[in-house]
């Protein structure tokens, strides 16, 4: 019992070092408050946040100011709405409260866009990055070693687009998304092991607030379904599982509706209509012509360019498919689905970004697969081998790292013609990093 509550400990404070890092890190790249107040400035951060002042501060949903507005869309009224759902602003509520509280406090700006509301923000980033990394560590800790699950995660955080969105695009869904999908696959763990009422309600709502977020996440469902499942026996298994506890299934619906009510009410407020595609006029115009290449490769935020630590969950997959750990079959199907449907999006790279950002959802998915990669490394008994793998490792984490923070000092903007890159370009940097 010593040794598993000093592990408890250890864990922990690992944790609160982290957090504590990633705050300093965030608070240094917005140069300690100089430019606190660009997370809230502009871009998507903008149109997820705007239900929380529009609800608390102005107190009408029909009559926010047109300059607050980020995806604006106007309706037959002529008033102003955004085209962003209101997941994130469900992380951002209980910091945003605690921030207009106390810029009432200090007698500050109390319109919502100062300094204190994006400190909350800031604060809020940081706090539920970690929160995923917490739910993500304590289910590989089922499967792995601790020692492999420690260099996963520290692959993970350093090595991949993870840290640019845990510490300066801090506003953004993805880090918030991230930890949905964390949460919602160790509750599928635990529900397949022991199957009860109150999972598949916390199950139904997570899956909810998942598609509410972004609607193109419920792809991730079907990753959930085939979770640890790698040949055809264990998809007949799952089969009867499902068929025998069809109740809790009915019983997660109306918990997965619940969540979607305020966004529904905003949107029948707003149109008239429950349902809309508010995002008229952005579509997948690549369907028959997908730039995957592109997507995983280009110098405009592809994958494996700017998180090649990447590439070792490819190995898993190839040579460690029979390892029920890999989830072969959900991560791989999973996986082509959204680089497809990534690949079909009008704006491929999806705007300016580091890495392709909308990846980050999925690394709880992915890190199976990373994580039986790390652990063969870290069997290996060949030093000739191990030691240079290492070193490649640690290489490719401070690439990504310093990676980001060119993109920071450009000014955040790998974006449009004057970021498309060529090769020479690109080692160029690497020549600057290295």
């Amino acid at each position: 019992m010593s040794i598993k509550r000093n592990q408890r400990i250890a864990d922990s404070s690992i944790l609160i070092c982290l957090f504590v890092m990633l705050l300093l890190v965030s608070d240094i790249r917005y140069g300690h408050g100089a430019r606190v107040t660009n997370i809230l400035c502009c871009s998507d951060p903008k149109g997820y946040y705007m239900y929380l002042p529009a609800v608390f501060i102005y107190k009408d949903i029909h009559s926010v100011p047109d300059v607050n507005f980020q995806g604006r869309t106007k309706n037959e009224k002529g008033e102003s709405y955004t085209k962003y759902t209101c997941g994130t602003a469900y992380f951002y509520l209980p910091f945003f409260l605690c921030a207009h509280l106390y810029a009432h406090w200090v007698h500050a700006d109390t319109s919502g866009f100062s300094a204190p509301y994006c400190y909350g923000i800031m604060l809020c980033g940081v706090f539920w990055a970690v929160v995923g990394i917490f739910f993500l560590k304590t289910l590989l800790l089922k499967y792995f070693s601790r020692s492999v699950t420690w260099v996963t995660m520290f692959c993970l955080i350093t090595g991949t687009n993870f840290f640019n969105y845990a510490t300066l695009d801090i506003g953004m869904s993805h880090v918030y998304n991230f930890t949905l999908f964390a949460a919602a696959v160790l509750i599928t763990d635990l529900y397949y092991k022991d199957p009860t009422k109150g999972k598949a309600m916390l199950l139904g709502l997570l899956l909810g607030w998942i598609a509410l977020s972004r609607p193109t996440n419920s792809v991730m469902f079907l990753f959930l379904f085939l979770y640890r499942v790698v040949n055809k026996d264990d998809l007949k298994k799952r089969l009867i599982f499902l068929k025998e506890h069809i109740t809790d299934v009915l019983i997660a619906i109306p918990f997965f509706i619940a969540i979607w009510l305020p966004q529904l009410l905003y949107w029948k407020a707003m149109t008239g209509r429950w349902v809309i595609d508010s995002y008229e006029g952005e579509h997948f115009i690549y369907w028959s012509h997908p730039k995957v290449l592109s997507v995983l490769f280009d110098t405009q935020n592809g994958l494996l360019l700017y998180s090649p630590i990447l590439l070792f969950l490819f190995w898993a997959l190839l040579r460690k498919w029979k390892d029920a750990r890999t989830n072969v079959w959900g991560t791989s199907i999973v996986f082509i689905i959204i680089t497809y449907l990534f690949a079909s999006w009008w704006v491929w790279w999806f705007g300016g970004a580091f890495g392709h950002r909308c990846y980050v959802d999925y690394y709880p998915l992915l890190v199976f697969s990373l994580a039986v990669t790390i652990e063969s490394i870290v069997k290996l008994k060949n030093l000739f081998i191990k030691i240079p793998v290492f070193i490649l490792i640690l290489l490719f984490c401070y690439y990504s790292i310093a990676l980001s923070e060119l993109y920071m000092v450009n000014g955040r903007c790998f974006d449009g013609p004057e970021w498309r890159w060529n090769w020479d370009t690109w080692l160029g940097l690497v020549r600057s990093i290295f």
